[in-house]
């Protein structure tokens, strides 16, 4: 036998290479930070602070990607090098930034047609921000943010100014999609840590995809998803705010302050001796005037109870939030859990919320790919207010407690004494469960793909309370159950390609269907005997005082929609979109509706004139054209609605029968209210993108707008609902920003947004009763054609009438000393409610702007930013009158009520050239001062330091960041009021308009608050 053996020949193993090098900007200086990823593996490293970077790839056929914040991605041929050095772009204006535009589309920023902003979310950690809204105010060219005062309160929030005629706030708020899905739950139940990205569409061509509901314009969030990195991230953030309020906070007066004021009030009743009212009349007993005689015990008892200082102090926010992330080819998951607790300035004006969320994406093959993001937030904001009026409806010498030391239930006479307020047993939780399930299908056809979106949002309202104190001091308590269940599919089919490397097409087709279930139950129970067991034994009162009340509502929506994105070599745009809408809660004749929009894009920096160009790197103007809608019903407001209650009784002694009348006249005819918007644009980066910004100009009206029309009594009803008024906007907004210095040690970046609206009443009834070929005013709705919405009508104050003028017989009828002389405007000699009042001026802003600047210096970064709105010469008025509320009106309601300390400049006759007028009476026609909230606040200053990478690797950490922040730390301004953004609504009419907005009234302060924290990367 003979034996062969072969040796194998030795088997070529590919060579691994080590490479190394530096990463910098082009102006020199290293970006420590930077990203580099072997490309199709999960082999990367990240660039230390010096911009080094060494790695070791299979072979010399491999590419480098490099990937930097603010900067364009970039890849490397390895080849036979083996150090680099490279330089990276600033993304030119952030134009090459992704932005999400909806139903699972991104494109970058500089090929938009439409009115899109996106948020800068950077510094959103460093404040003390319970809700991600309050981390936009004033920092998005067009977006109206208020300020909040409130445990886990939302600001209100707006897209250019007010399309409708309606004032309430739900009316012109804008529609939330959050991961791609309609969003119809609490903003504040979203983590702001868990938040990517928050993109703005503002007009019509850019949220027509979302049609009847987008009037108002679009908000977009986008959470966080997996990163790329050679092992889990783990990342730790924590902050703690202190809240206080800011300078100008009423506080009420203590006795020694109060009792001076006090005997002023009563000047003309006795008070003063005449005629000049300038002695003090020795037997006049002003305490007379007391309400109660715990009240008169207590000042003689010489008894000064702080009552503000008892039911208010320093607040805080204390936020801690985890997450785990991480991505491969195949899966990606973004995995965090936080907590956020808030007390706010009130005693019990609390609030906690726990947040939980998954975002998961899981590549199967490769032509499918499914995923989740989910989420679960649980917000607690169980505990009752003694309410920001109370102190100042409780006078100093109102006694807490009696002899025996049992609290004195109504010490003012009315109000419940506050300490049995906050005694209260209250629990009021809110839940809210979000999953949104996708699945991804590559089809056969190159560049179609086809998304399904399922999704589910489940939100409970659980509110207990028993007040030991209610129903005649017999007790009461109530459950209050609400749920509401929203799912929507939504089928989308997408279509990418590009033609002859010239024609770029991206086609979206949608199909869906949204369906909404609102379910609520209330139980009270009311006298109690045994009060032991409070909410939990309501059955414990008098059965013929208990109530128990339900209500379940449906609606469906249903919705297609197409959208088509087309350019020519970078340079000619068209977008063109079309959405059809139907909604249960329209009439049976107009169930549905269609909303189109076309825009239009030229990048003039493209052409040829412009390609060697050293200063202009990038020019585009575009416009847009189209409609959307605005629901603006309920979802039975198109039916007559019958309520049933016990409330007939058939003779004496018989128990009350179920009785059953109609509440609402039905309307077939309701449908929805329709925008027409036009839009212009101009985009602009100058000098290497070191000056950046843009420019709109937009033109809206609104048609078909829901009113109630009065109708006569005799039909036994007010008013109905109907389609019919008209109103028009327009406005302009820009934003510039500027690299200003940018070296290896130093970086200064500056930006500015300005915002302009004007909304005008085109028309409302169409009537012309008086003939005059005009259309007709709503007077009485402070609603005219022609004028802004927000007009403020009213009584022209000029003067003041003296005790001269009524001793020499001058002073009008109606009117005493140290009230308001008013404008005689048709000079008739009285004044007339019909001829005598006209617009004073505008609720509205005139413009806002925001000024942020970032000052960078090694490891230290510097941010600060001024949030402004002004008045110009006739807008953003107020009442700015101490005597247009409830309280401080006349004797009567101040002999039982405290007053900020200071008071104000009051008519008396030693002070006659007042600003106001007399404190114990008004006129029969009365009056108001108006005056112009303009401001202008420092209102986020922070101070951030990153530690190096030496300290880092020696801790073993990738990340650490130490901040310390302010916020509404300074106000210009000449308002009186508490704060000029806060104003407290006196009246809402029938159709929602606020009548009044007054300042000088007790309220919540604005706050200031002071932040520290960090954020750890491992």
């Amino acid at each position: 036998m003979i034996v062969i053996v072969e040796t194998p020949e030795p088997v070529s193993v590919p060579q691994q290479l080590k490479i190394s090098g530096t990463i910098k900007d082009v102006n020199g200086a290293p970006l420590p930070g930077t990203n580099i990823l072997e490309k199709g593996t999960t082999n990367g490293v990240q660039s230390d602070f010096d911009g080094n970077f060494s790695i070791t790839v299979l072979n010399e056929s491999s590419v480098l990607v490099i990937s930097y914040i603010g900067f364009e991605t970039k890849e490397v041929a390895v080849g036979n090098q083996t150090q680099f050095s490279i330089i990276l772009n600033e993304d030119a204006a952030s134009l090459d930034e992704v932005i999400v535009i909806g139903y699972g589309a991104t494109i970058r920023k500089k090929d938009l047609t439409g009115a899109v902003s996106s948020a800068n979310l950077e510094k959103v950690s460093e404040f003390a921000n319970v809700s991600v809204l309050q981390a936009l105010q004033g920092s998005v060219a067009g977006l109206n943010v208020g300020a909040t005062q409130t445990a886990g309160q939302n600001p209100v929030i707006s897209i250019r100014g007010q399309n409708t005629l309606s004032s309430n706030n739900g009316a012109n708020a804008p529609l939330i999609v959050l991961d791609g899905i309609i969003y119809r739950g609490n903003i504040v139940d979203i983590n702001p840590a868990d938040i990517g990205s928050i993109d703005i569409l503002k007009d019509a061509s850019s949220a027509a995809i979302y049609g009847s509901q987008a009037s108002n314009g679009v908000i977009l969030i986008t959470t966080k998803k997996g990163e790329t990195s050679l092992k889990p991230t783990i990342e730790y953030s924590a902050s703690y705010s202190i809240q206080s309020p800011t300078g100008n906070a009423f506080v009420p007066m203590q006795a020694a302050e109060y009792e001076e004021f006090y005997q002023d009030i009563f000047w003309a009743e006795g008070g003063r001796l005449g005629p000049d009212f300038l002695q003090v009349n020795p037997d006049y007993v002003w305490q007379g005037n007391f309400k109660t005689n715990e009240i008169a015990q207590g000042y003689a008892d010489g008894i000064d109870i702080p009552w503000w200082d008892l039911f208010t102090g320093d607040g805080f926010v204390n936020t801690h939030n985890v997450s785990i992330r991480g991505k491969t080819e195949a899966f990606s998951y973004f995995l965090s859990g936080g907590i956020t607790d808030q007390e706010a300035f009130l005693e019990n004006d609390e609030y906690t919320r726990y947040n939980f969320r998954a975002n998961i994406d899981v590549k199967i093959n490769d032509w499918l790919k499914i995923g989740t993001q989910a989420f679960v937030s649980i917000g607690d904001y169980s505990g009752e207010d003694a309410g920001f009026s109370t102190p100042f409806r409780l006078q100093p010498w109102a006694p807490i407690s009696d002899e025996n030391g049992e609290i004195i239930p109504q010490p003012e006479g009315f109000v419940l004494n506050p300490f049995l307020t906050t005694a209260q047993d209250d629990s009021n939780i809110d839940k809210n469960y979000f999953s949104n399930l996708y699945a991804d299908v590559k089809l056969p056809i190159k560049g179609l793909s086809y998304r399904l979106n399922f999704s589910n949002n489940y939100r409970t309202q659980n509110t207990y309370r028993f007040n030991p104190s209610g129903n005649g001091f017999t007790g009461s308590g109530f459950k209050d159950y609400a749920e509401s269940w929203d799912w929507t599919l939504d089928n989308i089919l997408t279509y990418k390609k590009t033609f002859n490397q010239d024609h770029n097409f991206n086609v979206t087709l949608l199909y869906g269907v949204e369906k909404r279930n609102i379910n609520s139950f209330r139980a009270t129970g009311n006298q109690y005997d045994v009060d032991l067991l409070g909410f939990d034994f309501l059955e414990a009162g008098d059965p013929l005082q208990n109530e128990i009340e339900s209500e379940k509502e449906v609606e469906s929506s249903l919705y297609t929609m197409a959208r088509l994105l087309y350019d020519y070599k970078n340079k000619y745009y068209f977008t063109g979109t079309i959405r059809r809408d139907g909604f249960s809660g329209f009439g049976t004749n107009d169930k549905t509706a269609v909303f189109p929009t076309v825009g239009l894009g030229w990048v003039i920096s493209n052409e040829n004139l412009f390609k060697d160009s050293s200063w202009l790197n990038f020019l585009k103007v575009r416009g847009s054209y189209g409609q959307t809608g605005r629901r603006g019903v309920g979802r039975y407001d198109t039916l007559g609605v019958t309520e049933r209650e016990a409330d007939y009784v058939f003779g004496d002694g018989s128990s009350p029968f179920l009785g059953q009348e109609n509440i609402s006249l039905p309307n077939d005819e309701l449908t929805w209210e329709t925008t027409t918007g036009t839009n212009v644009g101009l985009d602009f980066a100058l000098f290497d993108s070191r000056i950046r910004g843009n420019v709109e100009y937009y033109n809206n009206k609104t048609e078909n707008i829901l009113f109630n029309i009065d109708i006569p009594v005799i039909t036994g009803f007010d008013d109905i609902n109907t389609n019919i008024a008209e109103v028009s906007n327009h406005g302009l907004e820009f934003t510039l920003s500027s690299t200003i210095v940018k070296t290896d040690a130093w970086s200064w970046e500056a930006s500015v947004n300005f915002s302009r609206y004007r909304n005008k009443i085109e028309s409302i009834l169409g009537a012309d009763v008086d003939g005059d070929g005009i259309e007709d005013d709503l007077i009485e709705n402070s609603l005219f054609i022609g004028e802004p919405q927000g007009v403020i009508y009213d009584y022209e104050v000029i003067g003041m009438w003296q005790l001269a003028d009524e001793a020499d017989g001058s002073i009008w009828p109606g009117f005493l000393p140290g009230t308001y002389i008013l404008n005689d405007l048709d000079d008739s000699g009285d004044i007339s409610s019909l001829d005598d009042r006209k617009i004073i001026g505008n609720r509205d802003p005139d413009y806002r702007f925001g000024i942020a600047n970032t000052v960078n210096y090694k490891n230290l970064s510097l941010y600060v930013f001024i949030n402004s709105i002004q008045g110009g010469s006739d807008f953003y008025y107020g009442n700015d009158s101490p005597h247009a509320g409830v309280n401080w009106g006349n004797s009567g309601t101040l002999a039982s009520a405290n007053v900020p300390s200071g008071a104000w400049d009051y008519w008396m006759p030693e002070n006659p050239n007042a600003k106001y007028r007399r404190l114990d009476a008004a006129s029969a026609l009365g009056g108001n001062i108006y005056n112009q909230r303009s401001f202008v606040r420092l209102q986020d200053v922070s101070l951030s330091y990153s530690f190096p990478s030496q300290i880092l690797e020696a801790l073993k950490l990738s990340k650490l960041n130490l901040f310390v922040s302010g916020r509404n730390l300074a106000t210009w301004t000449k308002w009186n009021g508490q704060d000029p953004e806060i104003v407290n609504i006196n009246n809402v009419n029938q159709n929602n308009q606020n009548i009044v907005n007054r300042g000088f009234s007790a309220g919540i302060p604005q706050l200031k608050s002071y932040s520290m924290g960090l954020n750890v990367q491992f």
